[in-house]
């Protein structure tokens, strides 16, 4: 999640808060009126948040593009690769495409001309965190809330998480939410007091087990492996407090937190710390992201004896699952093709 800046500052940030406020309405009223707005020929599904930070969209986003595979589909997910490295793949794309070979990703901020881009059509398009990217239409708009950090109770940018007012959960077609730990009312009747509709779904982010990386070997853990294992942690997300807590919660043992940002870069003296760290705590093993790990892996042997195990993350639904697929398979049945 995105560092917050304290409340004394939140309140000397309430002028650049005010001028950031008003370009958003400005921006709003535009796209609320068509102007700017460009259809794609394929059915587009955008999965995005009212907050800066990490609330699960790339889970989500592969469990869409998943089940549309499952239904004879060719999607592609279209990005804007935020910092991408030379290769052009951001961290996100260089997840998706360890993932899901099979799909194709069309990365760039102009993410009309990227899809255009693409060596074939896809059969339907996921925009990942395309809540704000307004200028592609889109047939289903899905946004995401953490469960833990919702950011409803704070102010818009610069002096607090919010992109845009709540009231923009209005334009949105569902509202799920992620990372939780059950059904909150409270948070349920928050969400539909500036919705209009309480949430389609609830989830949460299941580990369904570890890749284990050592000596180039990659071997596969349950996540009863972590129980008792002292490990030291890379976390370059949006939200590292969510994995420490999963870490935890399977019974590992956190003896250091390397503070990496989120979108981190690696290098050899950059990994040749994390290693020191680690040993220095004690650790038997590094913990990372997969989003670390494509980027990780070329100073990966510097890593000696020390292996290092990446979760491997799933959405699991809590309630609202049959709905959630049920919009997504009549948006792909039922939109419309552009006109000319």
């Amino acid at each position: 999640m995105m560092h917050e800046p304290p409340r004394w500052a939140a309140v000397a940030l309430a002028p650049a808060t005010l001028v950031y406020a008003t370009v958003v309405a400005w921006r709003r009223r535009r796209f609320d009126a068509g102007i700017g707005v460009v259809r794609l020929d394929p059915p587009v599904i955008s999965v995005g948040n009212l907050v800066a930070g990490g609330t699960g969209k790339s889970p989500i986003c592969r469990t869409i593009a998943t089940h549309l595979l499952r239904r004879g589909l060719r999607p592609a997910i279209a990005m804007r690769g935020y910092r991408a490295a030379a290769t052009g793949f951001s961290d996100e794309a260089a997840e998706y495409a360890s993932r899901m070979p099979e799909v194709p990703i069309a990365i760039g901020a102009d993410r009309v001309s990227a899809v255009a881009a693409l060596p074939e059509p896809p059969g339907a398009v996921v925009l990942d965190d395309g809540f704000q990217h307004r200028r592609v239409h889109r047939d289903l708009d899905v946004v995401l809330v953490d469960a833990v950090h919702s950011g409803l109770d704070r102010g818009m940018l610069p002096s607090g998480p919010r992109r845009e007012p709540r009231s923009a959960l209005r334009r949105a077609d569902a509202v799920v939410v992620t990372r939780a730990a059950g059904i909150d009312p409270a948070l349920s009747a928050r969400i539909e007091r500036h919705h209009g509709r309480p949430p389609l779904a609830w989830t949460r982010h299941a580990w369904t087990g570890l890749t284990s990386h050592l000596g180039g070997v990659e071997s596969t853990e349950p996540v009863s492996a972590l129980d008792g294992r002292r490990v030291a942690t890379v976390l370059g997300v949006g939200n590292p407090a969510s994995i420490r807590r999963s870490i935890e919660a399977a019974g590992g043992i956190v003896a250091h937190d390397v503070a990496v940002r989120d979108h981190a870069a690696y290098d050899a003296a950059r990994i040749a710390a994390i290693v020191e760290a680690a040993r220095t705590a004690r650790a038997e093993a590094i913990v990372t992201t997969l989003k670390d790990w494509v980027k990780i892996r070329p100073e990966a042997a510097r890593f000696g004896d020390l292996p290092v195990l990446v979760p491997t993350l799933e959405i699991e639904f809590l309630s609202g699952e049959a709905a959630f697929f049920a919009a997504i398979d009549a948006t792909v049945e039922g939109a419309a093709p552009a006109s000319g």
